[in-house]
């Protein structure tokens, strides 16, 4: 029996991730009439590792339906699709940075736009877990993206390293993966022909989110 496969560690991945989308925005700037966009993107990306570095503070919390409306917000919707969020407790709180939380939830929505066809629906709901620990997870589902394959909820992290080897350059993902583990969570994926795409930000809950069981 071979030994398992090691989980590529946040930094390299995101170091790859990084260099690819920058060695892309650096082509398009010598296209003159894309390169306003490719600069904006460029201040995008920096916000995004502002916001990356921002996770570190373990201290702080956000409220999480401001930070889906705000993610909501960011992403714009393309080929006709529609952003579809479910209703969110206000006094729901994660630990995290707002900058962080935000930027983590719109990272998904792009990717599930992304793996969409045209006109489809993206969904973005919000439920609470006690066991084994109080955890908040932030779904965002897509029942016609395709092409990852039969993923029975598995962890984003171990999937770069084996099955997804193939999207260590999807900057949105892999900055998403790496923000859920600075903040003490982590980013789940499921697919199947049946339900389509469905990522899942698994957060800790602040005190105030926790409630009797």
């Amino acid at each position: 029996m071979s030994a398992a496969t090691p989980a590529p560690g946040w930094t390299r991945l995101l170091a790859a991730a990084v260099a690819h989308d920058i060695n892309n925005l650096a082509h398009g700037l010598l296209v003159a009439p894309v390169a306003e966009a490719c600069l904006e993107q460029m201040r995008k990306l920096g916000a995004r590792l502002r916001a990356l570095a921002a996770a570190a503070d373990t201290e702080a919390s956000a409220r999480l339906d401001d930070a889906c409306a705000d993610a909501l917000a960011e992403v714009d919707p393309i080929r006709d699709q529609v952003l579809r969020a479910m209703p969110i407790p206000a006094d729901l709180r994660v630990r995290a940075p707002a900058a962080a939380l935000r930027t983590a939830i719109a990272c998904l929505l792009e990717h599930a736009a992304a793996a969409s066809p045209s006109a489809s629906a993206i969904g973005l709901a919000v439920r609470q877990a006690q066991v084994p620990s109080p955890e908040v997870v932030v779904e965002i589902s897509s029942r016609e993206a395709s092409g990852l394959g039969e993923l029975h909820m598995e962890r984003l992290d171990v999937l770069l390293g084996t099955t997804l080897r193939d999207l260590r350059g999807d900057l949105s993902l892999v900055l998403a993966g790496a923000i859920a583990d600075a903040l003490g969570g982590a980013v789940h994926v499921a697919s199947s022909a049946k339900d389509g795409l469905l990522l899942a930000l698994r957060l800790v809950a602040a005190p105030a989110a926790i409630r009797p069981v």
